[in-house]
């Protein structure tokens, strides 16, 4: 379980529930929404989430709500 899987199995298109695997990640272990998938660059998904991140807690306005990652980060939820 402690490998990512590949992209080829996956097959994972917008609108998907995934669970981040990048353990440096604030949304690690994490579910989210896939709003769009670009098969172009090496962090082509990009995953809305429920909660801001930590920027949102620094006194500003509002924190991320979607970050980028590859394929191989993510596990269908």
């Amino acid at each position: 379980m402690g490998e990512f899987n590949t992209c080829a199995a996956m097959a994972i298109s917008k609108g998907d529930k995934v669970r981040i695997r990048r353990e440096e990640s604030y949304w690690h272990n994490e579910v989210g929404t896939v709003a769009s998938v670009d098969t172009t660059g090496k962090y082509g998904v990009l995953v809305r989430f429920e909660k801001t991140n930590y920027f949102g807690m620094q006194g500003t306005d509002n924190g991320n709500l979607t970050n980028s990652f590859a394929e191989s980060e993510l596990d269908r939820a």
